[in-house]
């Protein structure tokens, strides 16, 4: 308990001794925080630089043992020389000490200092220092400035919950204000920037949606055409990830219209972006992979990545990449589908880049290969997503730990699959995260017929064909029809069974969906092969056979041409 008073003591007996410059000094290096730099004690005193070292490095430091240096860094061509207290304790008592003139002068001096040596843009890198700084001197613009730009500088490194506190902290601050006519405008910029670290954070939940709907207001106020783009497309996303795709097609609709009128290019390819994944998620693989590719001509990694991940978390162009793979494979191309996969994660993991990574994961990754059923390149996507939402991106552990186990299933484990899968859909279940909800019932439904159970089985797939209806969402329409079939085909019901499998392989030809449409004939052939129907199931399954030209070392098309070898 006597210790700090111990310290307190030494502390003041030791300055007592310092002349009246070096008191001064010291204080003005304390309000930079425990490690400062000679060159700022320079410009704040109006002295040399090389008399600021000589005064830290030998007074305070041999004589006083109050500071240490730490060495030099560059800043471009400027060498800055670093000190560093001995003991915060020293820090804190030479700070309280300074009395509020004084420290409110210093703050606004060392803030000054600071924006001369970090001038540009690499004022972005001491952003949260100014920004305490200006606002202990009472300059809440400054301040507010300088947190808007620490808020981005998290942002680009998936810091969110350090970018949420910078970007609360402006936007309290800014409330504190008199309500000037610039004030909206900085609002809309802050709320904005929250929005992307909410959805870093736990995705299009309340808080996004909440913002995102007052950056909408707020820009029809100002008539900030851009601004009103950027929350009318995430609004399009809130819409989508709650399995509202119509609605979230007519806000993606809008903020394509709202960026051609700009002539913004990069929100205009972020509004194809939008699109062209709710089109998928409806089935319209043609026009969404329409969409996708303006995304894709467009997109320039280098150029674009940084931009992109400011405007909304994620980098909308290789998350293009993932989604047109994934197109590419229900239109019947396979092997262009692996291609664009690989194209996507490999750039994924070069931007290294945590939320951007997880969206390729998901899609290019764990989506493609279950529909390639590719167990091994399934597995690790899978758990790969897994490792990283659990370390850096909890939001994303329902949909982790439902593909883990629907990997898991492929592999053949399905007791310990199903019960992974049960767990993922209950985590997104207690959010608002209801997206791609018919494809995990297929899986689930799948597995359960694959234990034996097909009573269970097709009630998860009535819920799934519900689900399909109601949101349509119309990805895996064809399949879950096919499924149904077989499940029928489980209980002696033939003739149903037949019907599901016709009905499959028309939703697959309307929608242009050639792989579905292989596997549902597939299925209708080996029924027709069992009622002796040989020539009429080797013809039909021919057909579509014959018109794929790459993928025959995929699992879908091996069984298709084994089957049409017994057929013959």
């Amino acid at each position: 308990d006597t210790m700090p008073v111990r310290v307190e003591a030494v502390v003041a007996e030791r300055i007592g001794r310092l002349p009246p410059s070096s008191r001064e000094l010291l204080s003005t290096g304390s309000v930079e925080g425990e490690t400062f730099t000679a060159e700022v004690v320079a410009q704040v005193q109006g002295i040399g630089e090389r008399d600021a070292v000589r005064t830290l490095s030998h007074t305070l430091d041999r004589q006083h043992r109050l500071v240490s240096a730490q060495g030099i860094r560059r800043l471009g061509n400027q060498p800055l020389s670093q000190y560093r207290f001995r003991h915060i304790l020293f820090q804190k008592y030479l700070y309280s000490s300074l009395d509020p003139v004084e420290r409110v002068y210093l703050h606004e001096q060392v803030g000054i200092a600071l924006e001369e040596i970090h001038h540009d843009r690499q004022t972005a890198n001491v952003s949260v220092q100014l920004a305490r700084h200006f606002e202990e001197a009472g300059l809440p613009e400054k301040a507010i400035h300088y947190l808007h730009l620490a808020g981005e500088r998290a942002l680009r490194l998936s810091a969110y919950q350090e970018a949420l506190a910078h970007l609360n902290k402006a936007l309290s601050l800014l409330r504190a204000q008199p309500d000037l006519p610039e004030s909206s405008r900085k609002e809309l910029a802050l709320q904005l920037a929250l929005g992307v670290a909410w959805v870093g954070i736990e995705g299009y939940g309340p808080e996004a949606k909440e913002i995102y709907s007052r950056a909408h207001s707020l820009g029809q106020q100002l008539g900030e055409t851009s601004e009103i783009c950027r929350a009318v497309g995430e609004q399009a996303c809130l819409h989508y990830v709650r399995a509202e795709y119509e609605r979230a097609q007519e806000f993606a609709e809008e903020a394509l219209s709202l960026a051609h009128e700009v002539g913004d290019p990069l929100l205009v390819a972020i509004s194809h972006w939008y699109l062209g994944f709710i089109l998928f998620a409806r089935g319209n693989f043609l026009d969404a992979r329409d969409h996708l590719q303006q995304v894709i001509a467009f997109y320039d990694p280098p150029k674009h990545h940084e931009t992109f991940v400011l405007l909304r978390s994620s980098d909308s162009g290789v998350s293009a990449l993932a989604y047109d793979a994934c197109c590419l494979w229900c239109m019947g191309f396979p092997d262009q589908a692996l291609k664009r996969s690989q194209e996507a994660l490999s750039l994924a993991r070069e931007l290294d880049h945590a939320f951007s990574l997880v969206d390729v994961l998901a899609y290019g990754g764990c989506l493609l290969h279950k529909l390639r059923r590719d167990a091994d390149s399934f597995i690790a996507s899978a758990n790969e997503l897994r490792g990283i939402a659990c370390e850096t991106l909890p939001g994303w552990m329902g949909s982790a730990t439902w593909h883990w186990g629907e990997a898991l299933v492929l592999q053949g484990n399905l007791e310990r699959g199903i019960a992974e899968m049960r767990r993922g859909l209950e985590r997104r279940q207690y959010g608002i995260e209801q997206c791609n909800r018919s494809g995990a019932l297929y899986s689930l439904a799948e597995a359960q017929a694959a234990a034996g159970r097909p009573e269970e089985g097709m009630r998860t797939m009535e819920e799934a064909l519900t689900l399909a209806e109601t949101t349509d969402e119309r990805y895996y329409e064809a399949e879950l029809i096919r499924l149904k079939g077989k499940l029928l085909l489980m209980q002696d019901k033939v003739d149903e069974a037949e019907a599901s499998f016709h009905k499959a392989i028309d939703v697959a030809r309307h929608q242009g969906a050639r792989s579905w449409e292989l596997r549902a004939t597939t299925s209708l052939a080996r029924l027709w092969q069992k009622q002796g129907k040989t020539g009429e199931a080797r013809q039909t399954l021919a057909e579509i056979y014959g018109w794929f030209t790459e993928g025959f070392d995929t699992q879908d098309l091996k069984e298709a041409k084994a089957l049409l070898d017994e057929l013959a």
